[in-house]
């Protein structure tokens, strides 16, 4: 049980139209807030179990809302599967009957990963060039030598690039990348950058 903060004793008197009068005294209580802490936002990928928690010290009960993509809406720590961008609200009510609220947004943003230097030296360490991420619907990677002509193309996450041109090891050097991609709410992005070939 929570121990009120402070009590206070209020003296109300009642008057009448014929001005007769009568006193009653009322307790009032003051309890904590009811605090509590949830688990941060989230950024996800798609098919991913998402696990929400929420704490207080207190004691009480806990009801998330919208009740969709969820494993329970009465415990504190369901699993989330949305697939799609959305916000849950989590209101904590302590046994005084206070309650607050906490809010956890969900997010699938597309994310790309783009190393700067690989290694094609057959020591088998970081031999290939690729971009990785997730949330990507669509990727086209073109990689251009320093006069602009295209070596070689990737179509999609995880292919990678051995650092040769029609079966031949490229030499040392900086090469460029443009990267094109497109998330699954169907808006696209560019990127162009370098990567270092050393051998």
């Amino acid at each position: 049980t929570v121990m009120p903060l402070s009590s206070t004793e209020y003296t109300v008197i009642g008057i009448d139209e014929n001005e007769c009068r009568d006193t009653a005294f009322v307790n009032v209580s003051l309890f904590p807030y009811p605090s509590f802490e949830t688990s941060n936002d989230v950024l996800a990928f798609y098919g991913d179990q998402i696990q929400l928690s929420a704490f207080s010290e207190q004691t009480g009960s806990y009801i998330w809302t919208p009740a969709e993509y969820l494993t329970c809406i009465h415990c504190q720590n369901p699993i989330a599967t949305p697939n799609q961008e959305i916000t849950y609200k989590v209101t904590f009510t302590n046994t005084d009957g206070c309650s607050s609220d906490e809010f956890i947004n969900i997010t699938y943003d597309a994310v790309v990963y783009v190393p700067n230097t690989f290694t094609p030296d057959n020591n088998g360490l970081n031999e290939t060039f690729q971009i990785s991420g997730g949330n990507l619907k669509e990727m086209e990677c073109l990689i251009f030598n320093r006069w602009g002509e295209l070596l070689y193309t990737m179509s999609e996450p995880y292919q990678t690039w051995d650092g040769t041109y029609m079966g031949k090891p490229c030499q040392d050097g900086t090469y460029i990348w443009k990267l094109t991609y497109t998330d699954f709410v169907n808006k696209q992005y560019q990127l162009s950058g370098h990567v270092n070939l050393i051998r």
